[in-house]
């Protein structure tokens, strides 16, 4: 058996300027840092550590990586696929899913459809190819429309609200067109954002406390989204946001239920190690609805992050919600759990 003392774990993580896309620069600009963060938090727990940038010139390098497991913080849903096929394909520990799970949740109708098997509440929805499809008359407005096959919210804005049919035919047109890929058309659901993390596997996983959505200096409208813009523009207002856990509009019935729900989603869609759900909660129907999953969120290492905020309220402080999360994915490889 290995001493922990001698075993090794590359952080591996994706800088920003390995691609083309002008927004996934944004999304990638603290990559670095927390991939320094989470070998330090795993030092602390008595780990050896090295970070490791991936590029596509060194992709294929991974499989002679001298290190007993890799903390897989690589970003992007190509890059993130191109990374963990290399990964399984040679056998190696890592944590979070494989392609298959990541392929599903990336795919934002092909995640409803799962809600919806388990009966896990989503917003009604329809997907269509243009903007000359008939709606169902299920759906009404106000909508929002998404393309279903980005990431890290691209595509999604305030403008992404439609309020009547003129506008919806010009948001849907504008989607189509720029992504090439059709779109989602979902009831728009006005309240709070609720984000819910869970870490672990099976049954023994764990719902961390919700965190709720605040804008620091300014009410939360009910119509605000939580948008590209909101998560990545550090110059807009709409970034001036923090969270805010337990979730104080939720009482602890409904909080329950959320957390009880997640659990159960988190198991059906096939998540590993550590994943976060991204939910609407309508304050007049106290009703709430599950958009969507993300099945490697940012951990990065603040208070304002909502994995980190759900983390710190659940009694985690920052290296132990990082330690937790990688001896999750040594316990799933049948790897020796050593404290």
């Amino acid at each position: 058996m290995k001493l922990q003392s001698a075993y090794q774990v590359t952080v591996i993580y994706n800088p920003s300027d390995f691609t083309n896309d002008p927004n996934i620069v944004k999304v990638d600009d603290g990559i670095q840092i927390t991939a320094t963060d989470v070998a330090e938090s795993l030092r602390q727990h008595g780990y050896q550590t090295d970070t490791y940038a991936v590029s596509p010139k060194n992709l294929y390098y991974l499989k002679d990586k001298k290190t007993d497991a890799f903390f897989n913080l690589c970003d992007g849903f190509g890059m993130y696929m191109r990374v963990v096929k290399q990964l399984e394909k040679h056998g190696k520990i890592f944590t979070g899913p494989g392609p298959d799970a990541m392929a599903l949740t990336i795919d934002k109708i092909a995640t409803k459809k799962v809600f919806e098997r388990i009966g896990v509440p989503t917003p009604k929805w329809q997907f269509v190819k243009n903007a000359r499809e008939k709606l169902s008359t299920q759906l009404t407005l106000p909508l929002i429309v998404k393309p279903p096959l980005e990431d890290c919210s691209i595509g999604i804005s305030q403008h992404s609200i439609a309020e009547d049919k003129s506008a919806l035919v010009r948001i849907v047109k504008e989607v189509c067109n720029t992504y090439k890929q059709g779109a989602l058309v979902e009831e728009f659901i006005p309240g709070k954002e609720i984000h819910c993390t869970v870490i672990g596997n099976g049954e023994d996983a764990q719902v961390l406390s919700l965190a709720e959505l605040r804008m620091e200096h300014s009410e939360t409208e009910d119509t605000f989204v939580y948008d590209f813009e909101a998560k990545w523009v550090e110059t807009s207002p709409r970034w001036q946001h923090t969270f805010v856990s337990p979730a104080p509009t939720l009482n602890e019935g409904i909080a329950k239920r959320i957390q009880a729900d997640a659990k159960r989603a988190f198991l059906a869609l096939g998540m590993k190690d550590y994943a976060r759900f991204d939910i609407r909660y309508n304050t007049k129907t106290r009703k709430y609805y599950f958009l969507e999953v993300n099945a490697n969120p940012s951990i990065y290492n603040s208070l304002d992050e909502a994995t980190t905020r759900s983390a710190h309220a659940s009694g985690l402080p920052y290296h132990q919600f990082v330690h937790n999360i990688f001896e999750a994915c040594k316990t799933r490889y049948n790897e020796p759990v050593l404290t």
